[in-house]
């Protein structure tokens, strides 16, 4: 074989022709080009055009040539035949006027590199069809601009098109290539070429593939960062050479793939040089080798086992980063997420569990910065990122028996131990001072917001039913990254339920506003209006100038829009499976609903506003059932309301001589503990509920939205 040719296929036929047709001629001289196959009909033509001599093509039968040729110009011409010649001799006389030319695209081919045809492609024992795709292989080679290398060419044709040898065993495996032995020792030979040494002693395509891997992995983690003396000979080096540094890294950043996550991190391929490795960590920017990610999560578990809650985190999310090579569905990602959140979790109750014995629990859970509302919003982060362990991870992966331990722990005892003690500390706070004191409450919001709502821009208010705190902070922050954002902490309408903390959300002066017992039954009012219904809400904003839509796609033409929405609610009350992702996946939608009312619709401002918060149980949970009272008032699941209540009993007595509370004219008792509600109500095992006094129920997030 000679070294890289400069020529073409195209140049090879032109040089034929030429030596085919007389150097000076003045009839019409032809030369006939028998091809067996029929694949260089494009390139014969093109050689034709080149010297100047023209083309005619025998379609069906050879002999239509020569009927047609009397229709020819006067001129030289080449007649193509895509067929083989086999023991015909109808062009005798062309053969002795003008020339004959057998060759194929294989033989042509064969000449270019000065090899034998059978080293391009051996017709005698392929079929037909795969003849058809190597010539089209080589077709497309030379059609990609410039000659392409022997052993690239001879590589796309072993592998039928689907890539170089080493690169397609490394995405593909061995399925697309032959099985013969012939075919093996081109394999062996190529890899060879490639610096894939140990491929020599592999003697079945399964053995072949089964060392390409681990060469490839090895060399990863070389890369990475191990020595390659872990290894043994031949593996993870690419012998003197620069070029092909890390083959699979580039399949793995350009395929983005699945099935070779699934393949490079379902099995484990150097479990004993990873173990005897000093610091494994040093090899987590490296997403391959199931060993490897097993051994990245026993030495973060040690770390999170002693406390090292920061560092955890940082380790997970770079983690995350390293596996950011494929799709994100995939478990090992999914896995190192919750570690994260795991992480963070841990940082969080760490803190609370350290927290001083005196505090302002409404405080302490709403604090921007610092706020326990991040520990509601993590479980909901941990519940919807489910169980990776369960997917396909490597069987023998640690995580699969220590993951299921950690989260039960979180989300369960943990958990809810802190919606128990938040629940004491409720309890003291009221018993010991005013907590709700000084704090801006919903039913002033209209009357603090009074100027800007009538400014005559087109605003929309969204009235969020059960907006909880963390989920109103989620959406702030992801739009904060496009749009001026304003937010501010207010304490709902007591008791924390939707009829109430909507009614403080409609126009009127917040001294008119109050909650009362008439027939035996809290009710609202403003003014005089009463406003226990939506029906008698919506008649106000009206009156006050406001659309109130039915749906998000119409009735918005006005200026001054407010649309209710509770799927949040119907969510919870509704018990639906797995609510976690259904809030959270509400935010996607809610981010995009407010974003397209103000980029496309070019609306001035937004604000989000709510009723109530919500506590949501860990799976499992049983309720406790309490004795109510027996007196003339109201009882629901989590309050009951009555002149005559007394000061001794279950949860927070508040009143209009409560600060904070001076709308309230009759007395209300609130349950604080997490698990309870008053027997009278009819509530079974539901998860999701309001209407107590626990800051998840209460303390709300409001927002101002507008372009910057």
């Amino acid at each position: 074989m000679k070294s890289q040719p400069t020529t073409t296929l195209e140049d090879q036929a032109k040089a034929h022709l030429e030596d085919e047709f007389p150097d000076d001629y003045a009839t019409a001289v032809r030369v006939v080009w028998w091809d067996d196959g029929g694949h260089l009909r494009e390139v014969i033509r093109a050689a034709a055009d080149r010297i100047g001599v023209g083309f005619s093509e025998a379609e069906r039968f050879p002999l239509e040539l020569r009927r047609n040729a009397i229709d020819e110009p006067e001129t030289p011409h080449v007649w193509y035949i895509p067929q083989a010649k086999e023991n015909r001799d109808w062009f005798r006389d062309i053969r002795e006027t003008g020339g004959e030319i057998e060759l194929t695209i294989e033989q042509l081919t064969a000449e270019l590199y000065e090899v034998n045809p059978w080293d391009i492609y051996d017709v005698e024992r392929g079929t037909e069809a795969d003849r058809e795709t190597a010539a089209n292989v080589i077709k497309t080679q030379f059609a990609s601009g410039g000659i392409p290398r022997y052993g690239d060419l001879i590589g796309e044709i072993i592998t039928k098109g689907e890539g170089q040898i080493l690169e397609h065993l490394l995405e593909g495996g061995w399925p697309e290539i032959d099985k013969d032995d012939e075919t093996i020792a081109r394999v062996q030979k190529s890899l060879k070429d490639r610096h894939v040494a140990p491929a020599d002693n592999a003697e079945t395509p399964e053995e072949i593939e089964d060392v390409v891997w681990k060469w490839a992995v090895a060399r990863w983690l070389v890369v990475g960062g191990m020595d390659v003396d872990a290894f043994p000979e031949g593996y993870g080096n690419v012998g003197s050479t620069l070029g092909d540094i890390n083959p699979l890294k580039r399949i793995v950043d350009s395929r983005q793939s699945k099935r070779l996550a699934e393949r490079y991190l379902s099995e484990s391929y150097w479990g004993d040089v990873i173990e005897a490795s000093d610091d494994v960590w040093e090899l987590v920017a490296c997403p391959v080798d199931g060993a490897l990610d097993a051994a990245l999560w026993d030495a973060w578990l040690e770390s999170l086992e002693e406390g090292r809650y920061t560092e955890c985190i940082e380790r997970a999310n770079e983690r995350q980063q390293a596996l950011g090579v494929y799709p994100d569905d995939i478990p090992w990602t999914t896995l190192w997420e919750q570690a994260e959140q795991v992480a963070e979790l841990e940082l969080r109750f760490a803190a609370w569990e350290e927290r001083s014995q005196s505090f302002d629990p409404f405080d302490q859970y709403a604090d921007q910065e610092d706020g326990t509302w991040k520990i509601d919003y993590g479980v909901l982060e941990l519940e919807i990122t489910g169980e990776p362990e369960q997917e396909r991870l490597l069987n023998s992966h640690p995580a699969t028996e220590s993951l299921p331990e950690i989260r039960a722990e979180l989300l369960e005892t943990r958990y809810m131990n802190y919606l128990e003690e938040m629940s004491e500390a409720v309890v003291s706070s009221f018993s010991t001072g005013s907590p709700l004191a000084g704090k801006d409450a919903a039913y002033e919001w209209w009357t603090d917001n009074e100027q800007d709502l009538a400014t005559g821009e087109t605003v929309a208010l969204f009235l969020i039913d059960a907006l909880r705190l963390d989920l109103a902070r989620e959406l702030a922050n992801r739009l904060r990254e496009d749009y001026s954002i304003a937010e501010e902490t207010r304490v709902s309408t007591l008791p924390s339920e939707t009829k109430f903390g909507m009614a403080a959300l409609t126009p009127g002066r917040s001294h008119r506003f109050r909650v009362k017992l008439r027939n035996g039954k809290l009710s609202v009012e403003r003014g005089g209006q009463r406003l226990d219904n939506k029906g008698n809400r919506v008649k106000v904003l009206k009156r006050e100038g406001w659309d109130v839509p039915d749906d998000r796609d119409s009735g918005w033409q006005h200026h001054q829009i407010a649309y209710y929405d509770k799927d949040i609610d119907d969510i919870g009350e509704n018990e639906l499976d797995n609510p976690e992702s259904h809030f959270t996946s509400y935010i996607d939608e809610f981010y995009d609903l407010i974003t397209e009312k103000l980029e496309n619709e070019n609306w001035d401002r937004i604000y989000v506003v709510t009723d109530h918060g919500f506590v949501l149980l860990p799976k499992g949970t049983t309720m406790e059932s309490i004795s109510s009272y027996d007196g003339d008032g109201e009882v629901k699941y989590r309050r009951i309301a009555g002149d005559d209540i007394e000061d001794a009993g279950t949860g927070v007595r508040v009143t209009g001589q409560t600060p904070g509370t001076e709308y309230l004219k009759t007395s209300v008792r609130l349950l604080a503990k997490p698990r309870q509600y008053n027997s009278k109500s009819g509530l079974t095992d539901a998860r999701y509920y309001h209407g107590g006094i626990l800051p998840q129920e209460c303390m709300l997030n409001f927002l101002r939205v507008e372009k910057e």
